[in-house]
């Protein structure tokens, strides 16, 4: 198959924003987008906001990228802060105090609020309003400007109930297909001027998990790679080998330290325990259980027990 050379002259910097600006440009979560657009489209026939959105999921799918196309495609402005940042009641409520009429307020990692400022905003969700205590005693409702909550996060457990309920929509970030993840590849080569054709992409969709930020990191490094070894900025059958060979990706994605892992578990004469294998890996039990095994358990080479860890030959 010819390839023809794309012009990369303002393609190269890694600068340039990639993530999509609407949701024909957003691969993939297509129930999701449906239902939102319904929603953007029912909010500008009756000049109202749009009900509260709660997106969880793991992270790198795209959850911050999504509320930003919900306030482009519905032409309200945007307000993004962080669950962790907020630490006092007069935070949020100086935060809702500012917000315009159907302005969005996105809080990422929306389950690290602490219970008392959960409780401000769940009664500015339902009500508009905002409940001051007074000096002298008793207390007040002050109204504030409607607006679009949009939560992210990735333990949507450690919620409460109550802020819960409050959500009109809520959306669960599924895992990419084969497809999908071609078509991240594709589109993300293109951005960068790397060209490549169809078999050798679907060979590249088999080397990386189904998360989009991973696809798109794998992208960047296959770009770096290419244009230090070649001119032409055309990713071929050889070059394609050199790189993963380079950068030691593996089955499924599995890097040096997921082979590590199980070699670990091959060698040991009994199953391991998360702080057994986090020792010989140099590393915390956390960054075991959150970073190595669950590509491990999905691509079934591990398996949990009540004893430990135990290698799925």
């Amino acid at each position: 198959m010819e390839i023809k050379k794309i012009n990369t002259e303002k393609l190269m910097n890694i600068n340039q924003s990639w993530r999509p600006d609407s949701f024909d440009e957003f691969i993939g979560q297509e129930h999701i987008k449906w239902v939102i657009k319904t929603a953007i489209a029912s909010g500008k026939m009756r000049k109202w906001n749009i009900g509260h959105i709660l997106f969880s999921g793991p992270s790198g799918f795209g959850k911050t990228t999504m509320a930003h196309i919900i306030s482009k495609q519905g032409n309200v402005n945007i307000k993004a802060v962080t669950g962790y940042a907020i630490t006092k009641p007069a935070e949020i409520i100086s935060i809702l105090n500012n917000l315009e009429t159907g302005d969005i307020l996105f809080i990422d990692e929306i389950h690290r609020l602490k219970p008392n400022i959960e409780e401000v905003l769940y009664i500015a969700m339902e009500d508009f309003v905002i409940d001051m205590v007074m000096p002298e005693g008793g207390n007040v409702r002050i109204p504030i400007n409607p607006f679009t909550l949009i939560g992210a996060t990735t333990k949507s457990e450690e919620l409460s109930q109550p802020i819960k309920n409050r959500f009109v929509y809520h959306f669960h970030f599924m895992e990419y297909n084969q497809t999908e993840k071609e078509t991240l590849i594709t589109k993300y080569l293109k951005h960068y001027g790397i060209a490549a054709d169809a078999k050798l992409i679907k060979i590249m969709a088999d080397k990386v998990g189904a998360v989009p930020r991973e696809i798109h990191n794998l992208c960047i490094k296959i770009r770096d790679f290419v244009i230090t070894e070649t001119k032409e900025k055309i990713l071929t059958e050889h070059l394609r080998e050199q790189f993963l060979i380079h950068s030691k990706i593996e089955e499924g994605g599995m890097t040096p330290l997921h082979a590590k892992y199980l070699e670990i578990l091959e060698t040991a004469d009994r199953p391991l325990g998360v702080k057994a294998i986090a020792v010989q890996l140099w590393i915390n039990e956390k960054a075991v259980e959150e970073d190595v095994e669950p590509l491990l358990l999905k691509l079934g080479k591990i398996e949990k027990s009540a004893t430990g860890r135990i290698l799925i030959s």
